[in-house]
Formats: C-alpha cells, structure tokens, sequence
C-alpha cells in the first residue's frame, strides 16, 4: 500500500483553507495543500500596468458587474475560472478562483460576525466559533473606519471619508424612529499599523488593484507563515479534478499526478467543492440547492457635499447598515455605504449619457458627494440550483429569486427611501438589482445537521463519504445577510481545531 503523502490534504490556498491549516500543523499533523495556482502575482507591477492591465483590460465596455469585478486583477481570475472550471450559469454569473489565495485576491473585506440567533439550528457551539472568531481576527488584522475629526475611542482605526462622516454624523442626530435601522463605521480586514511583511494603508485608493502595500488580508500572506513549518508542505499548479476512496482517498490533478492521505479537507469554495464531488453525489435533475444573497445597489448624492472634494481614504467600505424588515430572525438586510471618490472613475462614467471627456468631468465635480449603497437580503430570497450535465460535461449554475422577492424589494427600497431622507440623501436614478451570483456569498450545498446524501457531520464530514471534510461556505446551513468570510474562516478553524484534538497520531 502506498504511503499516504499527508495526514491531511487541503484542496484551495484560500480563506477556508488556511484557516484549516495552521490548528493542524499546530497539532504536529503533516499538511499537504494543492494549489491550483502559482505564487506569481501582481504585486511588483507598476501602478499603471495594474489599473490599466497588459491588454487595457480596463477600456473593455461595462458590463454592468461591480466596479472590483472590472478591474485587471478580477477579469484575470474570473476568466480563468471559467475557461478552466467547466462550470457556467444560466441567469447566475459564477463568480470563484482557481489562483493562490482563492476570492480574497478580489474580496470586499468587509468583516461581520454571526450571533445566536443566526446560527440558532446549527450543529455547533456558539462560543467555540467565537473563540475561532478572535483567532482569526488576531491573524488577519482589523480595523474600524472612525472620524478622526471627532476622534477615534480606541484600537485600529482608519479616517473615515468626509461624505461619510457627514452622513454618520447626521444619523446620529436625526435618530430612526425605531431600532430596525442601524448605521455604523465599517470594519474591514485592512491595516491601520504596519506588521511584518505588510504595510500600513498609505490610503492612495488602490484596494480594487491588488493592494501593492499588502494592507488589505490575502490568504497568500499566510501561506508564508505556514510555510515555514516542517509539518506543511504546499504545492503549485495542482488543480484537483477526481477524488476516489482507497484505504482513505486519493485526488487526482489535471497534469496527472495523485496524492493519498486518511482525510481530504475541501476548501475550493462552494463552486469548486461541488465540482470536485460532482461524481460523489447523486446530483438529480432537481439538482443543488445554492444559498446565495440578492443583491441591491443604490447610487446616493448627499447635497451638502456638493462641490466638496473627496477626502483621502481607502475605498473599501465606509460604513456598514443593517434593516429589519420582518419578524423571523433572518429577516433583515445588511449593507454597505462606499465614497464613489475613492472608486474607479471609469466605471461610473461609463454609465453616462455624456461623452468620455464631458462625462469625467461632471464625475469629478460631483464625485465627492457621490455614495453607493450595496444591500444584501439572506440567502433564503434566493433559488438557485447546480446542475450536472449529461455525459459530464460540465456543470450549469440556474439563478433565481425566491417567490415574492419583487415585492419585499420593492418595500425594502421604500423603506430605505425614509432612512435616506432622514439622513439627507437623495437616491438617484440607476438603482439595480444585481444577477444571481455576482455578490459572491454562496452557502449551503453541503449543509453542516443535515441528514441525506447532500448533508455533513458538525466537522464538515460528508454523510456519504467519511473522511471528505468541507470547511468552505459549502457547509454553512443559512446564509444570513451578514458577510460570510470571517465565518467561513472562522468555522474552518474550528473544524480543524476539532480534527487536530480528535484524530489519532500523525501517519508515519
């Protein structure tokens, strides 16, 4: 029989999967992780080959996505999921990464934890995911945006755009009739103080362009540290495409190679997990239940800030909002508020009906009392489904909403419409709802209680297969409105922290 090359194999350089990694190698267990990418990158090119891209993959035509998936970096990635992952959609865009260090290349950042109520059914404890909360929160490096202004209470802090101060400011005077909406600084997994091999935010705008000075959290990062262990051992260029069960498992890569060990810990993201199992589970014509969040996006124009220049911040975002809008304790929205100043310009003077050189120039005049408001809705307003297709070709993503949603859209922007009135905003025209799949919070395929085929154990152990972990956001139940990375990370250092304490002694 063939020694097993690990104790455990990691499938994905991600959030998830290096969240798994550092408990077990920790433990003393021997980690091997395939990585479908390589450790080139974009960090030594210049500022303009990154904005612009080496084919001025920025002068494309709008396609109407976020401005983060226009930018050099993210058509890059995307493309190549595409072109490789043998996954498409249909009214769904699928949006994952087959390069070192997985979506947090492109991520928003943005930090939110679960509480009680929103993981009330799962199968874990509470208090050991906010344990994994604060370890992850300790490696990766946090800060809340403040008004220096009025001065910062204390921790991590980064100013807080002008436009923005002045609408937290009007919020917290002009206070909400009730408690159901909530307007705060936003937490983003970014630098305020520089750390070992990362610098601290120098606040030049250029978070959508790989973040040259490594102030923004990249899975890469870690992989440094992790590297430096004799008990992990990371190999490039892997792409998994084949599992199969043999006195433990073995996965097969697309150059050829196999590698064996007693357990496999996918982190390939719900798109890529389910595309590695797809001849593992008995995906019907119905097919996979995907969990992914509706997503709403609002141009805001605050007139007070009119003909005020933007101030220099990052363009991550600036604040964070939350809206109930029923009883149940997964009906509420969450959001963000971003300073249109910070964020690339072409990609709102694309959008109007102006030529290039008028357009910029009526950009730049108004662009510092410009907001943009993204809402997302849980995953329950959504209805999404992966299809297998016949004879293996592939896999189709089938997006959609949930019965009703039109109308709690609807009520939900005109709920909005009171809050920005009150806070002296004037919504303009060009509020979209975005295609299934572009937010990129997927959950659920692989749930963590489950009973049946397409259920896991509270470790993430698929029902069907013992020895297949999951730790991506495959396995999260719900997808609440609440933005899912630190949990997915979170919870994937749980599941290893359990594995590490419950698995016997590392394989000779």
């Amino acid at each position: 029989m063939k020694t097993p090359d690990a104790d455990f194999i990691i499938v994905g350089s991600g959030p998830a999967g290096v969240s798994a990694a550092f408990p077990l190698i920790a433990a003393g267990r021997r980690v091997l992780m395939l990585d479908a990418g390589n450790d080139a990158g974009w960090e030594d090119e210049s500022r303009t080959a990154r904005v612009l891209g080496s084919n001025l993959e920025s002068l494309r035509a709008d396609d109407g996505s976020s401005p983060k998936l226009q930018t050099p970096v993210a058509r890059g990635i995307l493309e190549r999921f595409r072109r490789e992952s043998g996954i498409i959609g249909d009214g769904f865009t699928p949006v994952a990464s087959l390069v070192r260090g997985g979506l947090s290349n492109i991520w928003g950042a943005q930090i939110s934890y679960l509480d009680a109520g929103d993981v009330a059914g799962w199968p874990i404890d509470i208090e050991l995911l906010q344990r994994s909360y604060e370890r992850v929160s300790q490696r990766i490096g946090i800060s809340t945006n403040a008004d220096l202004i009025a001065g910062a209470n204390s921790g991590s802090v980064l100013p807080l755009g002008a436009t923005a101060a002045h609408i937290l400011r009007r919020h917290e005077i002009a206070k909400p009739a009730d408690g159901s909406f909530r307007l705060f600084p936003a937490v983003n997994a970014i630098l305020s103080k520089a750390r070992p091999g990362r610098a601290a935010c120098d606040l030049r705008g250029d978070c959508l362009y790989g973040c040259p000075s490594g102030a923004i959290y990249n899975s890469r990062q870690d992989l440094l540290a992790l590297q430096k262990s004799p008990h992990f051992r990371l190999l490039d260029n892997m792409r998994a495409i084949s599992l199969k069960s043999n006195v433990g498992w073995t996965i097969g890569t697309a150059d050829g190679s196999s590698f064996s060990a007693p357990r496999i810990i996918l982190a390939a993201g719900v798109l890529g997990t389910a595309a590695l199992l797809a001849d593992l589970l008995p995906i019907g014509g119905e097919g996979l239940r995907l969990l992914n969040s509706p997503t709403l996006a609002i141009p805001l124009l605050s007139p007070a800030r009119l003909l005020r220049s933007a101030t220099a911040t990052h363009s991550l975002a600036q604040l964070g909002l939350s809206l109930r809008y029923g009883e149940r304790a997964s009906e509420y929205v969450t959001g963000a508020i971003y300073e249109v100043g910070s964020l690339p310009a072409q990609s709102f003077v694309n959008r109007m009906p102006l030529g290039r050189k008028a357009g910029r120039a009526a950009f730049e005049t108004i662009a510092g009392s410009l907001l943009v408001a993204t809402i997302y809705y849980p995953g329950d307003q959504s209805r999404s489904y992966i299809h297998r297709e016949a004879a293996g070709k592939g896999m189709t993503v089938r997006g959609g909403f949930a019965d009703g949603f039109d109308t709690r859209a609807k009520d939900l922007k005109r709920r909005l419409r009171r809050e920005w009135k009150r806070l002296g905003l004037v919504p303009l025209p060009g509020a979209s709802l975005a295609e299934p799949g572009i937010d990129a919070h997927f959950a659920g395929t692989l749930p963590m209680g489950a009973a049946g085929p397409f259920g896991t154990s509270a470790d993430g152990e698929l029902n069907l297969h013992p020895g297949l972990h999951v730790v991506d956001g495959s396995v999260l139940p719900d997808l609440s409105s609440k933005y899912i990375t630190m949990t997915i990370m979170a919870n994937a250092d749980r599941i290893a922290h359990r594995l590490a304490e419950t698995e016997a002694n590392p394989a000779l």
